[in-house]
Parts: structure tokens; sequence; C-alpha cells
């Protein structure tokens, strides 16, 4: 029997997060779940009070995930440590966000990841990448700032300046090191934040970062940074010729450089149920809650 864990990344929508925990669960399967710290306490009290009978539901240390920050992957961090620490071996460990949803049974589900026991998924590409910025390369080397809900890049393009005061930032560029160093001996890679990885190197990466906080703490301040860790670390650990170079979730881009995935709507229906894919996102039940209905009625159940 396959042994999943899901590390789900939410800061609202509570009915549909319950959702997508109830459709995952099964035997063998458990939860470990990060709630923005921003949310309201109604968010996060309602959530843990219908999950309060599940043993196999966890949640994890909460942080500010300001978008594109490293806070993210702070938290993902924390749900592979919880994980480690239950001394359980998962076969694979699963990260996505509480928009996403599956798209396959959950017994196809497990098929898949049986029948390709010990493979990684993680879509990622060398940097640079021609549809980045600068090649992405920017991302690394200048300093991404978050600071009371405003963001700002020195050095930067002009509307990353235009967003803070002009002495301000002429005061913190004298400070900064206009080029910010990271680790030698690793090849630079980026892509998809979400990803599928074995149990084992799950642990192996809980084990490298505990053992390697410089190496982490090189990602402070970098843009979209979830975009850029996994991707760096497994493409350079012993684990890179178990990669298999794609993502497991259907999405959407509105345009080659937006910053947001498009959300899914009852129209998407048919792309969605012909992809081969096992979840899709972004779904959004404010804007169109019949695609989740089509997809469990049509979908699931036919599974």
């Amino acid at each position: 029997m396959i042994k999943i864990a899901y590390i789900i990344l939410a800061h609202k929508y509570p009915e549909q997060l319950l959702r997508l925990i109830y459709r995952l669960n099964t035997d063998d399967v458990s939860f470990f779940i990060h709630i923005d710290k921003k949310a309201d306490d109604k968010f996060y009290h309602q959530v843990r009070t219908q999950l309060k009978n599940f043993p196999n539901v966890s949640f994890i240390k909460r942080y500010d995930l300001a978008w594109g920050s490293f806070d993210i992957v702070r938290a993902s961090l924390e749900g592979i440590k919880s994980i480690v620490e239950t001394g359980t071996d998962f076969d694979y460990v699963i990260y996505f966000s509480g928009q996403d949803y599956l798209i396959k049974s959950n017994e196809q589900i497990k098929k898949f990841f049986q029948e390709n026991k010990g493979k990684e998924f993680i879509q990622y590409f060398p940097l640079p990448y021609s549809f980045w910025y600068n090649g992405g390369l920017t991302r690394l080397e200048s300093w991404h700032i978050h600071w009371k809900n405003k963001y700002f890049c020195i050095p930067g393009k002009r509307e990353f300046k235009s967003r803070i005061n002009s002495f301000l930032y002429s005061l913190l560029i004298s400070f900064l090191p206009k080029r910010r160093e990271f680790p030698e001996g690793f090849a630079l890679y980026g892509g998809s934040a979400f990803w599928c990885l074995t149990g084992e190197s799950i642990k192996w990466i809980n084990d490298f970062v505990k053992q390697n906080p410089k190496f982490v703490n090189s990602f402070n301040y970098t843009y979209c940074p979830d975009e850029l860790f996994y991707h760096i670390l497994i493409a350079n650990s012993p684990f890179k010729e178990k990669i298999i170079n794609t993502r497991l979730t259907y999405l959407e881009w509105p345009n080659y450089d937006s910053l947001h995935p498009k959300i899914l709507e009852k129209n998407d229906f048919e792309k969605i149920r012909e992809s081969e894919k096992l979840f899709a996102r972004k779904f959004d039940m404010t804007v169109d809650t019949d695609i989740l209905d089509m997809i469990d009625q049509v979908i699931l159940s036919q599974s």
C-alpha cells in the first residue's frame, strides 16, 4: 500500500480546504496543513474544529506568507520536518495549496505512484531561462525585500524603486552589496512551485537543511524562492537521475508573464477531464463552485 503525505498551504476559503481534505482522505494518507498567519482566527479555528477527530491531520507552525517571500519555503520545510518526525516511512510527499483539487480518484493516484515508485516529480529548467526577466538571475542576485505589505527590489527596475521613498532606497542601497552571494558548487535551476517527491528524498532534504544553514539562508530576500529552492536542491542532489521533469498538476496561465495561474471554471471542464495530470489548480469557490461539483460527479465518481 502506497503511503502519501500531503503538505497543504492555505490562506482562505476554509470550506474549499475542507472539501479538498475530505476528498483526499483515505487509508495510508496523512495531511500536514499550514494556515497563513494572516488568516483570521475564525478560519483557523473552523478548520481545526472540523478536523479535530481526524488522527491523520496535523497543523504545522504558522508563518506570515507574503507573496514571493521565503516564508513560503519555510512553511513547506516545516511540513517536511513534521513528516520526518512522525517516523512514518511515506512513499511520497505531495506539496500543493488549498486551492488545488484532485482530478483523478485516490485509487488512480495511488496506482500512479505505485507504478512510478522511486521517481521524483518536479518540473525544472536551468537558469538563465528565457521566459524569466534577466533569465531569472535577478531573482537570486538582487535583494527582494517585503516590508509592511510592500515589496521592493535592490537594485531593481524603475517600478520597484518607485514603491519606496527615494531617501530610504538610497540609504538601503548604500549598505547592501550590489550583488548577493550564492553558495558555490550549485548549478542554478527554477521551475514550478509544486512537486511530488519520494519520502526518501524528503528525509535527505530535511537532513541537508539542518546541516547547511548557509545554503538555506542564502534564499532569504530572493524573489519567489518556492520556484527556486527545491529545484536547485534536488537537481544538485543524489536524486537528480531519478527526476521526471514534469508537474503532476494541470494549470493554465493567462499570459506567459502572469504572476498567478488562471482561475479554472466550468468552461474548462473538458480540458481538465482530458488531462493526464493527477491534480489541478487554481479553483475559487467564490468564482465558480460548479467546476468542483462537475469534477466530483463526472470524473471522480466514474473513476
